[in-house]
């Protein structure tokens, strides 16, 4: 049976498949054929010509004793139809131990910016111990590609090979030779012993120093010996860069600014070469060319315009020339959309971190900033959103969840961000610097809401062990806690708070009221500096809660207790605690000496709308007041209920005398509407005591002549202890005793 063109396709494709699935031992009978039949392939499509020869070269790669000469061949077969493809190149010089220079020098002139092609390189040159070469190599593809982590370990590696080396020789060492590989490997042995070496200048004797003391002492003392020390020394680029670096990790952008001037400009060469010899020259100027360096020496100058000095002005011209340099650099475009974001520009914002993020910046970095920017936007869907996408790439973080706790927070879902920060603070370490107080702040917030104030103080303490006493973050914490404390009612411990955050020029500006209002209410000390209110201090046409609610303390404070109990119960529907602001315009209004009405109807709308906090002192003011208004049917309906819901509380409120407030008014009551027999019981236990009621026994006595008249025992009784009473007697009951007397003798004894 005849072989056709067709038949061949179909077996090299065969071949690919195979290749692809590693079952190599199925490969060679299939290549056998179709070098066995290969002119009947033809030269029309060389294309397929090239799939040949591509799987036969990698065929070659599956053998334990590689035929590099082989493998080689169908290399240069590919290049003389002009079929090569980079990936071609790779492939045969990921074979670094046996691959000819000449396929090296070759692959790299074709492809001068293939990281791959110069990763294999250098591996070659450091096999075959050409250190210096290999180090211009990886500097080289890392001018190009400064992101590519393999090219820096493997840097490094080949950097730290070659510093032992040459200290290990017999021969002596170029000093500077031996001062850069040392600061490029951190090694501080080698570095101590650059320290006094005279055969360097003063300002590479000071970058040995300054790297010893820098990995070796605390952050906070390399900073003071910057400021008293340092920044007076002849100090190298190299050294001010690496300062400036150190400064930058620890978050010391005032000492970036003052390490850093403008950048050099970079001295790029000419991209003009013929052979290796020549392309070897080039990568080696543009690894000194200073390009990199300009642009980190920019995002360097720029993050510390942004975090620090806030110069606008610098920040943009750090954008301007550095992507001028490289337009298309991630941490620049990062850098234009902080200058945007400075600008309050986040719709440039946002397109200037998608531009990064297309040009190599990570998608968990671009994530982050995009939460940053729909933060201050108050996009908490979008944030919610941008959440979801991180976690589903990577591990959650505590940067992840606080912002979607703060984002359900924001949406009112806050029994999911009850979860969500548990599960954060549960879960994870928590180290000095991160989310973490932030986090137990917004647990508060969930705590107050629910009034569970016991877990809020337990994470206000967890909180403020994450701060130093007296900063602002403490002193914001002790704010807040100023707010829980005015609503739980404990006025003096609020005091407390409030004065200590006054003393620290840290008072919230809305709580100056608050504080001013605490000392009025509650008779506490008042700082001297601190003015009394005025009208000047109410707010025209309040809408929101702190509006409602310190127009409502100022009018208190001012006497005008109706106008003071109208705010407070606006302020109610706006407040997480509505029940507490009822109950204070119910304070305020009772204190106002006025009518009773608008106090029974606070009274009422507190029992309709917040039902959950009626408690005993409601349901007696509510009572008292309607019997104040004479309304004894209600008003005795009101004190049977509180009797009934709180027995205790009854019980034990009052003296057992005269003076016993429920008594009285539940007698009134009672004989206000006609109850004669409920009248009756409860005047008569203001006599139940060894010293009766002076008024009780006389009211007593009415009630025996009147409905009594024949029970002269009751009335004998009555006059008995009225008459051992120091009062002035009006209607002739002593003579009326003295009638009784004899006329129980005359039925009873005679």
């Amino acid at each position: 049976m005849s072989v056709t063109r067709q038949d061949l396709i179909q077996q090299i494709k065969r071949a690919e498949d195979l290749y692809k699935a590693n079952l190599f031992t199925h490969l060679e009978p299939i290549i056998t054929h179709i070098n066995e039949n290969f002119e009947i392939l033809g030269d029309r499509n060389l294309a397929d010509i090239a799939r040949y020869y591509r799987i036969c070269m990698l065929y070659i790669g599956v053998y334990e004793e590689l035929n590099i000469d082989a493998m080689e061949s169908y290399l240069n077969a590919l290049i003389n139809i002009k079929e090569v493809l980079p990936s071609d190149y790779e492939y045969v010089c990921s074979y670094y131990k046996q691959c000819n220079e000449s396929v090296y020098e070759m692959a790299l002139i074709a492809h001068p910016y293939n990281e791959t092609l110069h990763l294999h390189y250098a591996l070659k040159l450091q096999e075959e111990k050409r250190f210096n070469e290999a180090i211009i190599t990886l500097k080289y593809i890392l001018e190009c590609y400064p992101a590519l982590t393999e090219a820096r370990f493997l840097l490094w590696d080949i950097q730290s090979t070659q510093l032992e080396q040459l200290c290990d020789s017999s021969e002596e060492a170029d000093c500077y030779e031996l001062l850069d590989l040392a600061s490029a490997t951190h090694n501080t042995a080698v570095l101590k012993g650059l320290q006094l070496d005279e055969r360097l200048d003063l300002a590479s004797q000071n970058l040995a120093r300054i790297q010893v003391d820098l990995w070796e002492r605390k952050a906070s003392e390399n900073q003071k010996q910057w400021v008293s020390e340092w920044r007076l020394l002849e100090l190298n680029n190299t050294t001010r860069i690496l300062l400036a670096d150190y400064a930058k990790s620890f978050m010391k952008y005032d000492m970036v600014s003052q390490i850093l001037g403008a950048p050099e400009q970079p001295n790029f060469p000419e991209e003009d070469y013929s052979n290796f010899k020549e392309y070897r020259a080039y990568m080696q100027a543009l690894a000194n060319s200073g390009w990199q360096l300009a642009q980190h020496q920019y995002v360097l100058i720029g993050n510390s315009s942004y975090y620090y000095s806030k110069n606008k002005k610098t920040l943009e011209i750090c954008v301007e020339r550095g992507l001028a340099l490289n337009p298309k650099n991630p941490v620049l475009l990062v850098l234009k959309a902080k200058s945007f974001f400075f600008n309050l520009n986040y719709q440039e914002t946002g397109q200037a971190y998608h531009e990064a993020y297309r040009n190599g910046l990570r998608m968990s970095e671009y994530l982050f900033y995009l939460l940053e920017v729909n933060s201050r936007i108050e996009s908490w869907q979008g944030i919610l959103d941008i959440v979801v996408q991180f976690h589903r790439r990577k591990t959650p973080t505590l940067k992840t969840l606080f912002f979607q706790a703060r984002a359900l927070v924001k949406l009112g879902r806050f029994d999911e961000a009850h979860e969500v920060i548990n599960e954060a603070l549960n879960d994870f370490p928590l180290p000095p610097h991160s989310y973490a107080p932030w986090l137990y702040n917004l647990r508060m917030v969930i705590h107050k809401r629910n009034q569970n104030f016991t877990a809020f103080f337990e994470d206000m303490y967890a909180e403020i062990e994450f701060y130093k006493i007296g900063d602002s973050d403490y002193c914001s914490t002790m704010n807040m806690c100023i707010e829980a404390l005015i609503e739980m009612g404990d006025y003096k411990e609020a005091h407390k708070y409030a004065i200590y955050n006054y003393e620290q020029e840290q008072l919230a500006p809305e709580l100056y009221t608050v504080f001013k209002w605490i000392c009025f209410f509650d008779y506490l000390a008042k700082p001297d500096d601190l003015p009394d209110v005025t009208t000047d201090d109410l707010i025209d046409n309040p809408t929101t809660f702190l509006e409602h609610r310190n127009n409502g303390f100022v009018h208190w404070m001012l006497g005008d207790n109706t106008a003071a109990a109208t705010a407070l119960q606006k302020t109610a529907p706006l407040a997480t605690n509505k029940a507490y602001y009822l109950k204070l315009a119910l304070s305020c209004a009772n204190e106002g000496f006025g009518e009773n009405e608008p106090a029974i109807t606070l009274c009422e709308t507190i029992q309709k709308e917040v039902p959950q906090s009626r408690d005993w002192k409601l349901g007696f003011d509510y009572a008292n007041l309607l019997h104040q208004e004479q309304r004894y049917a209600e008003s005795y309906d009101a004190f049977q209920k509180l009797l009934q819901n709180y027995p205790d509380y009854c019980f034990f409120q009052f003296e057992k005398d005269e003076f016993n407030v429920l008594l009285k008014v539940l007698k009134e009551a009672s004989k206000g509407f006609g109850y004669l027999e409920d009248y009756t019981k409860y005047n008569a236990m203001f006599l139940s005591r060894d010293k009766p009621s002076e008024l009780a026994l006389l009211e007593h006595l009415e009630i025996a002549k009147t409905n009594s008249k024949d029970d002269i025992f009751l009335q004998h009784n009555l006059l008995e202890n009225i008459s051992k009473l120091d009062i002035a007697f009006e209607n002739d009951e002593l003579e009326t005793l003295k009638q009784i007397k004899s006329k129980i003798r005359s039925i009873y004894f005679a």
